[in-house]
């Protein structure tokens, strides 16, 4: 089932440095940064960074979660970028010091071609890659994997299978990062498959993930202003809301309120702890329907 563009599986991305020309940057470029800047947090406790190996999930052509690590002096073990894009490397990141760092696979499907082979490593199918010699794709398995704004742009039933694959290359002390919108009954016109959030957490339960931490991204104010006006935040809200406009605020209080946002983080680890109890979303039959914007929203049921 194709978008209002035609597209089954659409390729369009966000620009950070387009979006830098506007002057008055909107809510989705904010949140992108937001999302790389959690992931940073992350690799900067105990200097995770030093002895983390990236899986970057539909990277992006600009390679920005690398470019910002690079530029805070963040250089992890590896970083593996893939893309169903056509990928190379970023005159920023063309250093030679990064040469055993950065490797990238472009036009390449993730769920079909990575791999955590019987040894442990992460082995990646393909000869459509950065490197000269494409067979040197043999990695450790990823400490970190990064998903951002993929999801919706896919089938349902490709999502399982990317949500799928995530799950089963992460070691026991791994963290995946994926951040999606929540269908609310609208969809973006370049979005194949937006997920309701009490859906994609039940289908990231059903998987087997361990939800760690769920945060929302940015959210309308119509949507999130009930809540805040019934809680102590609601003096700050007003306050701030007197200064910034409505692309500024919408960040600033999603993360509080993922259940009302438009947009998700969602950090999981490879296993459920029992203290996540907390998390617990409703049964398939227990949800509302449609469960996505797409035609084929069942699919989403593994």
């Amino acid at each position: 089932m194709a978008n209002v563009k035609g597209r089954a599986i659409d390729k369009t991305h966000l620009s950070i440095d387009m979006a830098e020309d506007r002057g008055i940057i909107h809510r989705d470029y904010i949140a992108h940064c937001l999302r790389w800047s959690h992931v940073v947090k992350h690799l900067y406790k105990n200097n995770r960074y030093k002895t983390a190996t990236i899986l970057d999930v539909g990277c992006g052509k600009e390679i920005p979660l690398m470019k910002l690590l690079y530029s805070n002096k963040l250089i992890p073990l590896w970083y593996i970028g893939v893309d169903v894009n056509k990928l190379s490397l970023p005159e920023m990141l063309d250093r030679d010091r990064l040469d055993d760092v950065i490797k990238l696979y472009g036009k390449t499907d993730f769920a079909e071609k990575v791999k955590l082979n019987d040894r442990g490593f992460l082995s990646i199918d393909t000869d459509i890659c950065f490197e000269e010699d494409p067979g040197y794709n043999l990695y450790p398995a990823p400490t970190v994997v990064t998903c951002f704004e993929v999801l919706e742009h896919v089938e349902p039933e490709h999502t399982v299978r990317i949500l799928k694959k995530i799950r089963e290359v992460m070691r026991n002390d791994s963290y995946a990062f994926i951040s999606t919108p929540c269908y609310n009954g609208s969809a973006a016109a370049n979005h194949v498959n937006e997920i309701t959030y009490e859906a994609l957490g039940t289908l990231i339960q059903e998987l087997g993930f361990g939800i760690e931490g769920v945060y929302g991204t940015f959210a309308s104010q119509r949507d999130v202003e009930p809540a805040i006006k019934e809680s102590f935040f609601n003096t700050i809200y007003q306050a701030l809301k007197s200064y910034y406009d409505s692309n500024v605020l919408s960040n600033i209080f999603a993360p509080i309120y993922p259940e009302y946002s438009r947009n998700c983080l969602w950090v999981l680890t490879a296993d459920p702890k029992e203290e996540q109890d907390w998390n617990v979303f409703p049964k398939w039959e227990e949800l509302k329907q449609p469960w996505t914007s797409s035609k084929l929203w069942k699919e989403l049921k593994p």
